[in-house]
């Protein structure tokens, strides 16, 4: 599998768990990823802890660029 993951400059609005989910499927089954992106996307609070809980699986990340937007709110 392919040693990145890139969600980058999408312009993706992820605001639940089930939005972020089909986006992240390929994430999930990557064992080997080092490098994640998520630059230019925002994400809301479910959202985050869904992606969170994911990262934490991750044993061999070694890089996660972000500058994700945050949404309080709708």
């Amino acid at each position: 599998m392919s040693k990145l993951f890139s969600l980058e400059g999408k312009g993706l609005k992820l605001t639940s768990a089930d939005d972020i989910e089909p986006h992240i499927q390929a994430l999930k089954e990557n064992n080997d990823v080092e490098e994640v992106r998520f630059l230019g996307n925002t994400l809301g609070i479910e959202a985050c802890e869904a992606l969170a809980k994911v990262l934490e699986t991750k044993k061999t990340l070694k890089v996660c660029a972000h500058s994700i937007h945050h949404r309080a709110h709708d």
